[in-house]
């Protein structure tokens, strides 16, 4: 026999979207249930754990010490395995946080807002009418029980349990970063700062070095339109990267960490019957380097709240969750967004080499190159006149930028 529970909301994941999510609702006096199939919210880590101090600041959030265990003042790109760009702008001023440790306090935060929130609980269904979910039916606490909600919010990741409900089309294969990090000891001290690695080995994509401590870090790779084992290429590019493998040996890993990560471009606040999306279940991540989750949770609470005010007070319906993302952090995901799309024609076009993709690629992510620039990449100075030009920008732009030959 199936049970039933009361709820106005039912978000399905813990994440941070799901989080922000159950407290954005219970907040706006929803009764909210949150849900998450894994037995430890916040395990298994899936991401690079950092988290972007711009986008934080955009928020109520403080992060608890506990959950911290670095902070970078600046991000340096190595490029090409020639070059070297430390861009000290505010905007790539980072934290690094446990997420094991974070994701229980966002979780927590929903929970001491009013909201129920449940690990070890799967959706297992749900009866549609159209495109609204009437009912679900939930593994709880090794029972089976039903839930009528008013709304649901699908925060449950790029490969959404939802999604594949309502039959929403999956990513496209370049709208998929698959990302693979080994959490590592180091040889010697680690350098402050996230380190960026845009070259021809990897391609469209990326890697990273992320440090969570003096000599502990985060090493790994977003992989983007490649099939081969992700474990071994990593493997590999640490073993043998002229920078990388300074500081790393592949025989001191302390955790391996993989999961995909959306990349697909800004779509909103996406909408299906009864159904709001939020966190990489809508592609909310900032798309050219896979950045997720601060905009997931700034997403995901945008999304209770609209969710809990539909059906309160005669307050704006589940389209406003649209317009009420795009604008509380659309300009910031846009600008993502177009980076993206120029990253993916820059690594589509024939009359570049790989070198130079990497090189403009490096530019582009650093804003030294103008939409003049991009309609003549046909014509490229060599190497050394790159250089020179993005010096010479890196130095008029006014902002904290150096560059020098690896």
């Amino acid at each position: 026999m199936v049970s039933e529970l009361e709820f106005d909301v039912l978000v399905v994941g813990a994440g941070p979207a799901g989080s922000g999510a159950g407290k954005g609702a219970a907040e706006n006096g929803a009764r909210t249930l949150v849900i998450d199939r894994k037995k430890e919210i916040g395990t298994p880590v899936q991401c690079g754990e950092v988290v972007g101090l711009s986008l934080l600041e955009m928020t109520d959030l403080k992060i608890p010490p506990s959950a911290i265990c670095g902070r970078q003042n600046f991000t340096r790109f190595v490029v090409s395995r020639k070059f070297v760009v430390d861009n000290r702008s505010p905007y790539w001023r980072s934290a690094t946080v446990e997420r094991k440790v974070f994701d229980k306090h966002l979780a927590m935060q929903a929970a001491l807002s009013g909201a129920s929130v449940q690990a070890d609980c799967r959706l297992m269904s749900a009866e549609l009418d159209g495109d609204d979910v009437r009912s679900v039916v939930l593994r709880w606490r090794g029972k089976d029980v039903k839930v009528e909600p008013k709304v649901v919010i699908a925060a449950d990741g790029v490969h959404s349990t939802m999604g594949a409900i309502q039959s929403r089309p999956p990513l496209e294969k370049d709208g998929i970063a698959r990302g693979i990090e080994f959490e590592m000891v180091s040889k010697k001290r680690v350098p402050p700062c996230m380190q960026i690695f845009i070259e021809p080995e990897i391609g469209l994509g990326y890697g990273w070095i992320i440090p969570k401590g003096p000599y502990r870090a985060n090493v790994g790779l977003g992989l983007v339109g490649r099939s081969e084992s992700r474990r071994d290429f990593l493997t590999d590019w640490i073993s043998e990267h002229p920078v990388v493998s300074q500081y790393f040996d592949p025989d001191k890993i302390l955790e391996v960490k993989a999961g995909d990560a959306p990349v697909p471009g800004f779509d909103g606040g996406p909408v299906v019957g009864n159904v709001l999306y939020a966190g990489d279940a809508a592609g909310q991540t900032l798309a050219f380097v896979g950045e997720g989750i601060m905009p997931s949770y700034i997403c995901g609470k945008v999304a209770g709240r609209v969710a809990a005010l539909s059906f309160r007070n005669k307050g704006p319906d589940l389209r406003a969750y649209d317009d009420e993302v795009r604008s509380e952090i659309g300009e910031e995901m846009a600008l993502g967004s177009d980076l993206r799309d120029a990253l993916v024609l820059i690594w589509s076009l024939p009359e570049l080499s790989d070198d130079e993709r990497s090189m403009v690629s490096g530019m582009l992510m650093n804003e030294l190159l103008t939409e003049d620039d991009m309609s003549m990449l046909g014509s490229l100075p060599d190497e050394k006149g790159m250089l020179a030009i993005a010096k010479q920008r890196a130095k008029g732009s006014g902002r904290p930028i150096s560059i020098r030959r690896l």
